[in-house]
């Protein structure tokens, strides 16, 4: 079992998080801030042995409910180094779910690079054992980052489905 980080780092880590954020996205305080994981598994088949490969990431993402923009920025789990973030505006994002389960939360649009970005945004991460990802403690920021992710990108997408399910009955 894990050796469980105290909450006074989990803290730490996040506000160390928020200050990196702000160091890099233009106009930083039009966002609220919350901390991403995710893991990507990839496999390949050879003629006997199948390869499987985990690739984690961290992201501090930044999300504007008035402009209703999303800024998802890729850091290291240091949470000192960071790759070019992704600027995603409501308009630009194909469709957008949350797994009711795992809560992991899936992003379609064409300006990221594999098309897709999945990733949760958990309320705290205190022990993992594997060391591969940051130590967190966001409860209230988590839950609010949940409720406009949801009110903001899928109850209208679930409308919209169902009013072209109902315009197909009603054509016949």
């Amino acid at each position: 079992m894990a050796k469980k980080t105290p909450d006074s780092v989990c803290l730490e880590n996040y506000r160390k998080l928020c200050e990196l954020f702000k160091r890099v996205i233009p106009n930083p305080q039009r966002y609220t801030v919350v901390y991403g994981c995710g893991v990507d598994v990839g496999m390949m088949d050879f003629v006997v042995v199948r390869k499987t490969t985990y690739t984690y990431s961290n992201y501090a993402i930044g999300y504007d409910a008035a402009e209703n923009e999303i800024v998802i920025l890729p850091v290291d789990i240091d949470i000192e180094h960071y790759g070019a973030p992704y600027y995603l505006k409501k308009s630009e994002i194909i469709k957008a779910n949350q797994n009711r389960m795992s809560k992991e939360i899936t992003i379609r649009a064409d300006r990221l690079p594999r098309k897709y970005i999945q990733f949760v945004v958990p309320e705290c991460i205190n022990d993992d054992e594997d060391n591969v990802t940051i130590p967190v403690r966001q409860d209230e920021e988590a839950k609010k980052f949940a409720e406009y992710f949801v009110q903001n990108f899928m109850e209208k997408q679930e409308e919209n489905i169902l009013q072209k399910i109902i315009s197909l009955f009603i054509k016949k």
